[in-house]
């Protein structure tokens, strides 16, 4: 049992110590709209637009059933702690707190909440749930002005944009790619959003078209 914790410890140990995130680029993103439409979320930025495909990622397929379940009902304030991109193969990975309000949740409610991995209680005593979503990609909307005059949060979200590669330790060398070239990327798909599938899970709206 000894030489089984050992060697896991030893993988986890020499996998932590030979592959290393390098940050290339860190600026602020402030969220103007975060909805859902055709099963994908989306989410404009001054900087970017980004698309979250619930058909190439099973966490956000979870994060949408979450936004659709009753729980929602007790919705308090989202906080999106960061987006990262990863320079090599441009995917991007977004992580998002939400916070449930307690007085309108039933104690059965509270406790089946805290009894889950990923929920956390904040300051207040509150739920707070924790979710990462994968496998996204930039893109760029289409009708993005339009969306935003009908969509856009009442308050936007700050957040960082970090652009970071992944290290080695036998990948550090003079022929190693800089992080400038490793900075370039391309925006994705041009996406066109019809206003009446869109839901806004952040919003006290179900959809644009009501």
């Amino acid at each position: 049992m000894k030489k089984i914790i050992f060697l896991f410890i030893s993988v986890f140990f020499f996998i932590g110590c030979t592959t290393n995130k390098e940050e290339i680029s860190k600026k602020t993103e402030v969220i103007q709209a975060f909805f859902i439409a055709n099963n994908n979320i989306y989410v404009i930025g001054d900087l970017n637009s980004y698309q979250f495909s619930s058909s190439k990622s099973e966490d956000v397929q979870h994060f949408i059933n979450f936004l659709n379940s009753k729980d929602m009902k007790a919705f308090k304030e989202a906080h999106i702690d960061r987006i990262e991109k990863n320079s090599e193969d441009n995917k991007i990975k977004a992580f998002i707190s939400i916070e449930l309000d307690s007085e309108k949740l039933t104690e059965k409610e509270r406790q089946s909440l805290f009894n889950k991995p990923d929920v956390y209680k904040s300051s207040q005593g509150n739920p707070d749930l924790f979710f990462g979503i994968s496998h996204g990609e930039l893109v760029k909307l289409q009708n993005k002005d339009e969306i935003l005059m009908k969509g856009k949060l009442s308050k936007p979200l700050k957040t960082n944009f970090i652009e970071y590669k992944n290290t080695r330790g036998f990948d550090r060398g003079p022929d190693a790619p800089s992080p400038g070239l490793l900075a370039a990327f391309t925006v994705g798909a041009i996406v066109v959003i019809p206003l009446a599938i869109i839901s806004l899970p952040f919003q006290a709206i179900d959809s644009l078209s009501n």
